[in-house]
């Protein structure tokens, strides 16, 4: 089988403006030596060359990156579907200037709660407010927002509320998605939602979707096959089951000193398939033993939760992240909502 980076993640730097409870890859100074703009370019060229249609650009904070919006725009000339994703903290005239000089249309912008949940959350008593203004300057100048909710403890019972503030401020696209247990998020043990709370997300997500209001969906670290899973993954006009975590065989994640990840959200050093100032894309890509844990998958793999599974052969365990940070190992996730797995009859 014939893979290639369809969907790129790329971290352009560590650097921060904040100090987030959940934030998996302990975002805040800049690693040493991370990439230059000159580096990038010509990274973003491998990318294009090997048919890269999708590509998020984040930190850290993406706009503590000073020439972002030149890389984003080498992405957009060449018809790459192109969007950035901020946590909205400072975003004034320079910054806005940047997004009209990229050529993007969609801005992500963080979310994690009504106000004093997410100032909470982000250590940062202003960031709701920013965030708000954030919305309204990016709608008056015609950009397309989509919100990422990272799903907490203190935020859970929020969802209702949250939804309301960003139907009434237009917001386009609302992706939730579960903590895991990585970064600083490893050291707050208290602020996962429980398990048997995941099925209740689900019918959220799919409730709201098909309100038509604002589309709503789920991440890959949230199911799978329940009951409502045909409606809660990517906006299609088909229906859209998950069909296993897709890390290293279309998704591709780079970091900001170029080292080559199946996935971005994977933060362990474990991941690491090479580096992208010891070798091209194509190379660390095409590696003999790339990417094992999903071009290798074998259902005889499943462990735990996982092992048994009538689905397992589909869903390779659900996503890779939270699988191996919430139980050490690449196919046991404690999470998965399906009615007939094994361990919950």
């Amino acid at each position: 089988m014939r893979y290639y980076p369809k969907y790129a993640v790329w971290e352009l730097t560590l650097k921060c403006n904040m100090s987030c409870m959940h934030c998996g890859s302990r975002a805040g100074t800049a690693r040493d030596r991370e990439l230059s703009l000159d580096e990038c370019l010509d990274i973003a060229q491998q990318l294009i060359d090997m048919g890269c249609e999708k590509i998020t650009l984040i930190g850290g904070e993406i706009f503590l990156y000073k020439d972002w919006d030149v890389l984003a725009k080498k992405f957009v000339d060449s018809s790459v579907d192109t969007n950035i994703i901020t946590n909205a903290y400072m975003i004034g005239n320079a910054q806005m200037e940047q997004i009209k000089r990229s050529g993007i249309k969609l801005v992500g912008i963080s979310l994690d709660g009504l106000e004093k949940t997410h100032n909470k959350i982000r250590g940062n008593d202003k960031s709701f407010k920013m965030v708000m203004d954030t919305f309204k300057k990016l709608k008056e100048a015609g950009y397309q927002i989509a919100v990422l909710t990272t799903i907490l403890k203190d935020n859970f019972e929020e969802l209702e509320d949250m939804y309301s503030i960003l139907v009434d401020n237009n917001i386009d696209m609302w992706q939730l998605q579960l903590a895991s247990p990585m970064g600083n998020a490893s050291d707050n043990k208290d602020i996962f939602i429980a398990h048997d709370q995941v099925p209740k997300l689900t019918k959220f997500v799919h409730d709201k979707r098909k309100l038509g209001k604002i589309i709503v969906l789920a991440g890959d670290n949230i199911g799978y096959f329940d009951p409502y899973e045909e409606d809660i993954r990517i906006p299609s006009i088909d229906s859209c089951s998950f069909s296993g975590c897709q890390a290293g065989l279309y998704v591709v994640g780079i970091d900001s000193v170029g080292n080559v990840k199946g996935c971005e959200s994977l933060y362990s050093d474990n991941f690491i398939e090479g580096n992208l100032r010891n070798n091209t894309l194509k190379e660390i890509w095409n590696k003999e033993g790339a990417f094992s844990y999903n071009r290798n998958f074998d259902p005889k793999d499943l462990k735990g939760y996982c092992k048994g599974c009538d689905m397992g052969p589909y869903c390779a365990g659900g996503c890779r992240q939270l699988s191996y940070f919430s139980s050490g190992d690449y196919y046991n996730n404690a999470y998965c909502c399906y009615p007939n797995k094994p361990c919950l009859e």
